[in-house]
């Protein structure tokens, strides 16, 4: 067997209000920049008379386009990525979206956990704070380019940090790391990279000379990669679900592929017929290939198990829990995988209650 993978990047805005007038323009952006698909994620209208926005699905320039939603409670805090409905969810309490989200089978991502930043000389705090909400939603954004850039920039560095983008990118923060591997340890909890990324407004448009902030350049870097059984079809309501039923089972990994190439990562049997997301059982072996010698960090429930310059790998699955793989290219993050998810031979409440 040899599963398809397709690239696409999440977490990107535009006005709803004038979503008709640019989304030619982004969806040809990210052809140039060889996405398959995207995933766009408005902030929640204030008034939310514009549902039309959310038909707009479909394949334009050959890059399919598909509607979410950036949903918040009226606050800065606990910030939602929402997939898969046809109306808007979001300026309402978080106890309201979590049953929402919940009653109708919702991909839903907490946004950014430890965003915060000073770039302007004031905190700006969109953290999330409900941590106990987390147990009800598909995952979390591990990685965040707008907050890997914003949180060490200020007034004083912002010229030299802009110059130096998107190279000085440090990956996910150890705050949303500890919180992954928690979440991890107690049930399947998808990991996403996200662009945040947003159109600039008036004078800063023309301010990034170097056009390091228009979608074309950061559609280049953190990507997510799809591995999935079966082909896009050209048509949106199949190809749709061949979408999120991936990023619900955590069959991704995502990765800077403008520091290098990720294509043709692989992480899972040796036969090629499980990879990321699927059940394991204690002694199955392992592999992981990837096209770039690089350093490949194999991360357990409990500890790093594996650490070594290579472009491919075999270890055995010893202990129950989760194994995720972390990639450093030239010493610099590269690639994050999804867990794929460890059980002894006759553990059924494992299988089936812990990781369904």
């Amino acid at each position: 067997m040899s599963f398809k993978e397709y690239t696409g990047c999440l977490h990107i805005h535009l006005n709803p209000e004038q979503y008709d007038k640019c989304l030619d323009t982004i969806a040809q952006c990210a052809r140039n920049s060889g996405l398959n698909f995207l995933i766009l994620t408005p902030h929640t209208p204030r008034n939310k008379k514009h549902n039309d926005y959310f038909p707009c699905e479909g394949y334009r320039n050959k890059v399919m386009i598909l509607t979410g939603e950036e949903a918040d409670e009226k606050s800065p805090f606990n910030h939602l990525i929402v997939y898969g409905e046809k109306n808007w969810v979001g300026r309402q309490s978080i106890q309201k979206i979590i049953k929402r989200i919940e009653n109708n089978s919702l991909l839903a991502f907490a946004a950014h956990p430890n965003g915060k930043h000073r770039i302007f000389g004031i905190e700006s705090n969109h953290q999330w704070t409900k941590k106990e909400f987390l147990d009800s939603i598909t995952g979390m954004e591990v990685w965040s380019l707008l907050f890997d850039f914003a949180s060490k920039t200020n007034p004083s560095n912002m010229i030299l940090r802009y110059l130096c983008f998107p190279g000085n990118l440090t990956g996910p923060c150890d705050f949303t790391m500890r919180l992954w591997n928690k979440m991890l340890s107690k049930r399947r909890f998808v990991g996403i990279a996200g662009l945040d990324i947003h159109p600039l407004k008036y004078g800063f448009r023309y301010l990034d000379v170097k056009k390091r902030f228009g979608y074309e350049f950061v559609f280049k870097t953190l990507r997510n990669h799809i591995l999935v059984d079966t082909e896009f079809t050209g048509d949106i309501s199949m190809d749709r679900d061949i979408v999120l039923n991936a990023m619900k089972k955590g069959r991704l990994f995502f990765a800077n592929d403008l520091l290098a190439d990720s294509c043709g990562f692989f992480f899972g049997s040796e036969d090629k017929t499980k990879t990321m997301g699927d059940c394991f059982l204690t002694g199955e072996r392992l592999i992981i290939e990837i096209t770039e010698e690089a350093d490949i960090k194999v991360v357990n429930s409990r500890e790093t198990i594996y650490f070594e310059k290579t472009k491919r790998v075999g270890i055995k699955a010893s202990v129950e829990g989760f194994f995720r793989v972390e990639v450093y290219y030239k010493k610099r993050p590269w690639i994050f995988s999804n867990p794929v998810y460890i059980k002894e031979l006759n553990d059924e409440k494992f299988s089936t209650n812990k990781y369904r």
